[in-house]
């Protein structure tokens, strides 16, 4: 089979987009599992939720303005000047590669405190996270290996074997950002096995708007999730998967 043929897909399409691979990989990823393990959700100290009142008055799409809080929050884990306009434009670029993205033609005072209370609230975050894994330094944007036709990808932030994934709604964490982070894991332990790299060990998802994270050790989860199949067995009904659904894909060329 030429993979290199196929249109290849990112990581996080594969955990989003392609209907029944993570369902028969983590079938136990039920809402009452994910439930229960939002159950276990904490506050970041120092950090603060933003409040609804607020979020209504914002005039920029959601999303795009979570963008470019993101942007500002790696200006100043770089101890870089504020430059709101270069924290647009990257937003722009970023979301686009995913979604219709406009600009908007400027932040108002309420988008600008918004994007930049979540900013805060962010560096804050990471920041706690290297303090309680003996200040490491987080990386941003991490590599994800990519396997056959799934291409190489990027996670927000990591620090040492553990991976963040950053989330900015106002609802709890959902069974999508659990298989989101456990494909992550898959492919890092894939990797791990073929070219001795390093394999995430835990994963951590991240609101900084509601100020909530969850840390979760990723041998734990699979064991629950993936209906008690080992790592290996998980690995080898990955592989057929996706060899099968690359046949699939094959047979339309």
């Amino acid at each position: 089979m030429r993979f290199f043929r196929l249109p290849v897909k990112d990581p996080r399409t594969v955990a989003r987009d392609i209907p029944g691979i993570c369902d028969l990989l983590f079938p136990q990823l039920l809402p009452a599992i994910v439930s229960h393990l939002n159950r276990e959700a904490q506050p970041i100290p120092g950090c603060t939720y933003i409040e609804e009142s607020l979020i209504a008055k914002m005039t920029t799409n959601a999303a795009m303005l979570f963008e470019v809080a993101y942007v500002r929050a790696e200006q100043i884990l770089e101890n870089e000047t504020e430059d709101w306009n270069q924290c647009l434009n990257l937003a722009l670029d970023r979301q686009s590669k995913y979604f219709d993205a406009d600009l908007p033609e400027k932040l108002t005072e309420y988008d600008l405190y918004i994007a930049s209370k979540t900013a805060n609230n962010l560096v804050k975050s990471i920041r706690f996270i290297e303090n309680k894994n003996q200040n490491i330094k987080a990386i941003q944007s991490p590599v994800i290996p990519g396997y056959q036709w799934i291409s190489q990808g990027h996670g927000d932030f990591s620090v040492g074997t553990t991976l963040i994934e950053v989330k900015c709604t106002s609802r709890n964490f959902s069974s999508s950002d659990y298989r989101q982070i456990l494909i992550y894991w898959l492919l890092s332990f894939s990797s791990s096995i073929e070219g001795g790299t390093e394999e995430w060990k835990s994963g951590i998802l991240l609101n900084p708007r509601l100020n909530k994270y969850i840390e979760i050790n990723f041998d734990e989860l699979v064991k629950v999730a993936g209906a008690g199949r080992s790592k290996i067995e998980i690995l080898e009904l990955f592989s057929s998967l996706v060899g099968d659904y690359a046949y699939k894909l094959g047979s339309q060329f």
